[in-house]
């Protein structure tokens, strides 16, 4: 399964950073019917960004929580991860991110400008 999924990257993954190292993945925003509800429901802090993203890579280099990563100059964090395994060992990374926050609007500092 590791080789399938690999195979797979190379050829539709993109160009990508992890903690400064180049890998293929795939990486997509997650577009299901619960991200656009949750984009209505304002949280305790009010109306959140809750743009997700998935991220599919391989095994190595492994991801962990809070974690940067560097897509298209952009930058994310990784949110959650894990290594999926398939029945010769770990198959590949599967990770949940978001875009690297911004200065926030109620900054003491983003009123002075």
């Amino acid at each position: 399964m590791r080789k399938m999924v690999e195979k797979l990257l190379m050829q539709h993954g993109m160009e990508l950073r992890v903690e400064g190292r180049q890998v293929r993945a795939l990486f997509q925003p997650v577009t299901g019917k619960l991200e656009r509800l949750a984009e209505r429901t304002p949280g305790v802090l009010g109306v959140e960004n809750g743009k997700r993203y998935i991220y599919i890579g391989p095994v190595e280099p492994e991801l962990r929580e809070d974690q940067a990563l560097t897509v298209e100059g952009r930058d994310y964090i990784v949110r959650s991860a894990q290594r999926i395994t398939g029945n010769d060992g770990p198959a590949y990374t599967w990770a949940m991110c978001v875009e690297k926050g911004r200065e926030e609007p109620w900054s003491t500092d983003s009123w002075r400008s």
